[in-house]
């Protein structure tokens, strides 16, 4: 915003729901307005920072977008994804989901992309050299 980005213009995205909650606590406790995607078409949206799941942001386009905890708990979510020596192409197949997943949420942005995590980064930005 100190480089003249409207709030408006923000996306920040996150793996879980629980995180996005957390995410609009804190940009508000910080002073920014904030509002979940789910509230868009509200009043006041045009000057707020848009937070959502990755899933949420699919088809969307900000001029700046954060992407929020990705860390290697949450990307990939092994919980929905097949143990490999249960199915090795379905592993396959669930985790190339979750790389997805990442990649969508990463190209919601127009000029600027700012990307975190704390402890162990996801092994999906390991692989791409981050």
């Amino acid at each position: 915003m100190d480089a003249g980005v409207g709030a408006g213009e923000i996306g920040v995205s996150a793996r879980f729901k629980k995180s996005c909650v957390k995410t609009v606590a804190h940009l508000m406790a910080a002073g920014l307005p904030s509002i979940p995607l789910c509230a868009v078409g509200t009043a006041g949206e045009a000057e707020a920072v848009r937070v959502g799941t990755m899933h949420s942001f699919k088809g969307l386009e900000f001029r700046c977008v954060g992407v929020v905890g990705v860390n290697g708990d949450a990307l990939p979510f092994l919980k929905p994804v097949t143990p490999a020596d249960m199915d090795p192409q379905q592993h396959e197949a669930n985790m190339m989901s979750e790389r997805c997943l990442l990649f969508v949420a990463c190209t919601r942005a127009r000029d600027s992309l700012y990307v975190s995590w704390s402890g162990n980064p996801s092994p999906f930005l390991t692989e791409a050299g981050v």
